[in-house]
């Protein structure tokens, strides 16, 4: 459930060591040495200046070396961060976002290593996809180029200008009761890669994802989400079409427009709102067109900040449950989080396609009524496949937890401490005179509220980080952020004021600070409906909205002056 992939974090790792090793030596800076690295690194931080000043590790103890002890602790540390069930009093906000940022996240910048090493004999990182949030995830570059992954209206116009939907497997015979009897459940567009094209060792069930970011298939729901972001596509090629007579290009470029201009309106006055502190997101966004005041002093984005990517956006691990109703046939046996996990071709032994009676019943997932599910709060206590289980490892094949691994990265990529990007972050809000407190010391403890909530586990907790005061003071940004959340966020509803900047910061950054060329797929517009989470999803469904009703969207988008003046003359909703 990562955001960056292993290779970036390596070049990272190799940047920040070049950079530190010359700057320590005193040598004089030759190209791709201390000069190049330190403005790589600056580049990729949204406080530059703090590039000089990375968490220190954890004092030599015994035989053991600053990295041996500092690993150590967080063994101990992250093993006990351990919500060993999800809580009655869940957070404010329904499951679905949790894995609605996650997709956000993943569309902000996919990065990887490109090509061969250049002249200096060093790979470069470059951006995959655009940052403008312009749902690639979804599209890649379009039809044009990436024309595999769609398909055609019919067999007599051949335009690529919808998706193909993959179809999902025999049902799972541990299910008892069947679900979706109109067999309208779909799963991503998969390939068969068992014969001679492509070997895959080590999985149940030979399939990879015709998706523009494999990524998306990390897990049931997120992979679920896409699949109705490709449904909802679909009706609305298919729609103009048949009922408008449009072609397959003028379709899929109004529908794409269209659902992109959704999508950021959801990002941006839904998720956002749920996330952040609401000064925080006044501060952003809180302006005409949604440009609040602190978008003018960003830089644009080469790539996603260190601080979010390796630092705040880890707050999305806190509110991962456990256990999920998936849909009715779950309401007495919820699903684990591990069987979540395995429908994903992104791991070996994946469960794909996607059972027939696992489609995800979304209205479990968003909405306001009892039978929702709610995100846990965030915070330091997670999921026991993110606290303990090792899903991940370190650059040398070490397995580790989740929980470890966003810790031990801070380290690792020479990462400003939680406190000491507290008081940047101060200075940046100062002239709004929101108030932003630097934890530190008892601060980092459990919370009294967190305590009682999770009892025996809490008090493990407190009395390892006692044993390691060091952490205390100088507290990886990762589990700062988590904490920071169940102090000064309501109680773990939403961020607070440091993870709510850092993430504030990155997405109005993604949004605003682009070329316009990127942003013509799809405006952010407060008059653009649905706008919010729940009403995109429904999209995908005809029974929860009609034909007309999603015409009437379309029509309102693209003609708002004309749905504005039969708003004036007829009453009817325009927005």
């Amino acid at each position: 459930m990562g955001h960056g992939s292993d290779s970036t974090y390596e070049t990272l790792i190799n940047q920040r060591r070049v950079y530190d090793s010359t700057r320590s030596s005193g040598c004089p800076a030759s190209p791709g040495g201390q000069m190049g690295a330190g403005e790589v690194l600056r580049g990729r931080h949204l406080f530059p200046e703090l590039v000089d000043k990375p968490i220190a590790l954890m004092a030599a103890q015994g035989d053991d070396t600053p990295v041996e002890r500092t690993q150590k602790a967080l063994e101990a540390i992250s093993s006990r961060m351990l919500g060993p069930r999800d809580p009655d009093d869940g957070s404010e906000t329904p499951a679905a976002y949790t894995y609605f940022g996650q997709f956000a996240f993943h569309d902000i910048v996919f990065s990887r290593v490109f090509g061969a090493a250049g002249a200096s004999g060093k790979h470069s990182v470059d951006n995959a996809v655009t940052v403008g949030l312009d749902l690639s995830g979804l599209y890649g570059r379009g039809p044009t180029v990436d024309a595999h992954l769609y398909d055609a209206a019919s067999a007599i116009d051949t335009t690529p200008c919808r998706f193909p939907m993959g179809l999902p497997a025999v049902a799972d015979p541990t299910v008892i009761r069947a679900v979706d009897p109109g067999g309208r459940g779909r799963d991503l567009p998969r390939i068969d890669a068992g014969g001679a094209f492509l070997a895959v060792c080590g999985r149940k069930s030979p399939y990879r994802p015709l998706v523009a970011d494999p990524r998306n298939d990390d897990n049931l729901i997120l992979s679920q989400l896409l699949c109705a972001l490709m449904q909802a596509h679909n009706r609305l090629v298919d729609l103009q079409i048949r009922d408008q007579g449009a072609t397959p290009l003028d379709a899929f470029e109004r529908a794409r427009a269209f659902l992109t201009s959704v999508y950021r309106r959801v990002v941006v006055d839904d998720y956002m709102r749920r996330i952040l502190s609401p000064a925080v997101w006044e501060h952003f966004f809180g302006g005409p067109d949604f440009r609040g005041p602190g978008f003018a002093r960003l830089r644009p984005l080469s790539d996603l900040p260190l601080e979010f990517s390796f630092g705040a956006s880890r707050f999305a691990h806190g509110m991962v449950r456990n256990r999920y109703r998936i849909n009715q046939s779950f309401d007495e046996n919820p699903g684990t989080l591990r069987q979540i996990l395995s429908f994903s071709s992104q791991r070996s032994n994946g469960d794909v396609p996607v059972r027939e009676n696992w489609i995800v019943d979304w209205s479990r997932f968003v909405g306001g009524d009892a039978q929702v599910q709610h995100a846990r709060r965030i915070g330091p206590f997670l999921a026991l496949e993110l606290a303990t289980v090792t899903h991940t490892s370190d650059l040398d094949g070490t397995p580790r937890s989740i929980a470890f691994m966003d810790c031990w990265r801070c380290y690792h990529l020479g990462l400003p401490s939680g406190q000491t990007v507290a008081k940047a972050v101060g200075e940046a809000l100062a002239a709004t005179g929101l108030d932003v407190p630097v934890l530190t010391g008892p601060d980092i403890l459990p919370s009294a509220r967190n305590v009682a909530r999770h009892g025996y586990v809490a008090k493990e907790l407190v009395k390892i980080l006692q044993a390691y005061p060091e952490f205390l003071a100088q507290t990886p940004l990762s589990y700062y952020i988590l904490q920071e959340a169940s102090v000064l966020g309501d109680d773990g509803n939403r961020l607070g004021p440091v993870g709510s900047y850092i993430v504030g910061a990155t997405v109005a950054s993604a949004l605003f600070k682009t070329d316009e060329n990127e942003m013509r797929a799809g405006s952010l517009s407060l008059a653009v409906e649905p706008n919010d989470l729940p009403g995109l999803i429904r999209m995908a469904d005809d029974r929860l909205v009609t034909d007309e009703q999603l015409a009437g969207y379309l029509d309102r988008f693209i003609h708002p002056a004309r749905s504005a003046r039969v708003h004036r003359r007829t009453g009817d909703i325009a927005s």
